[in-house]
């Protein structure tokens, strides 16, 4: 006995995806669905969400997906502007 995970593109754009994976055991040769819920994972097409696909996924699944999305990201990530970490001083003598 031994357990299978299979992972499914659910939905698949120039801009995003959507994968599931679910659990399955395998028992004489039968595979039955474990009681578990799916796990489900999005994705956009930008810098960082290519590294976390290539990093999370399966060859096959990030094969299928970049087929879609081609060699360049086609969304923009926004920059989050650097702020000072600094706090005002409290004076208990005021």
């Amino acid at each position: 006995m031994y357990t299978i995970t299979k992972t499914t593109i659910h939905r698949l754009t120039t801009e995003f995806v959507e994968i599931d994976s679910e659990q399955y055991v395998e028992i004489n040769g039968q595979q039955i669905k474990l009681d578990v819920p799916k796990h489900s994972v999005s994705y956009i097409n930008s810098v960082s969400g290519r590294e976390r696909l290539l990093y999370d996924q399966p060859v096959n699944i990030i094969k299928a997906v970049l087929l879609i999305w081609g060699d360049e990201p086609t969304i923009e990530e926004e920059e989050i502007p650097e702020t000072d970490d600094q706090e005002e001083e409290i004076n208990p003598e005021t």
